[in-house]
């Protein structure tokens, strides 16, 4: 039955978004309403001038005015923002092990698959995660090789 457990949380965390995971938390963010119209301007949308933002758990809520002067209110994720980019890559940073890493990489692979994401913030995000396993895997042969010195001396010692 614990087995089971495991298997069922392993699972799940393949399947998670970064938000879901933990592993960002943009509610905190208080985007601004310059931020959010250059964000909207560059993800195609005409915007004359934004009226309100609004941070929820899993999205953001913008209220402004088109090209037309009508006023439009909708959701937009958080993906569209610079900024979303930059806190993924330091979460990418902050791996130390080569389980935080593959963990986050399933994250990553999930997130990249299911949500939209601009060409090139995804390669880029992509690059991040790719070049971060280079470091971590070398820390990790170093730690096995310092392991195994320290075991070949106290095998030396009780000699």
């Amino acid at each position: 039955m614990t087995r089971k457990k495991c298997q069922k949380s392993a699972k799940r965390s393949k399947n998670q978004s970064l938000i879901t995971a933990g592993k960002i938390s943009p509610i905190k963010w208080n985007i601004s309403q310059s931020e959010a119209e250059i964000a909207l301007k560059e993800f195609g949308i005409p915007v004359l001038e934004i009226k309100r933002v609004t941070c929820l758990k899993h999205q953001v809520c913008i209220s402004y005015w088109n090209t037309e002067g009508k006023v439009c209110s909708s959701f937009f994720s958080y993906r569209i923002f610079e900024r979303w980019q930059k806190a993924v890559e330091e979460v990418i940073a902050a791996c130390c092990t080569v389980e935080e890493w593959e963990n986050l990489g399933d994250i990553i692979q999930y997130e990249l698959i299911k949500f939209l994401y601009p060409v090139e913030m995804a390669n880029q995000i992509w690059d991040a995660l790719l070049g971060r396993w280079y470091p971590i895997k070398a820390t990790k042969r170093m730690l096995e090789e310092l392991a195994d010195m320290e075991m070949a001396q106290l095998s030396d010692a009780r000699a």
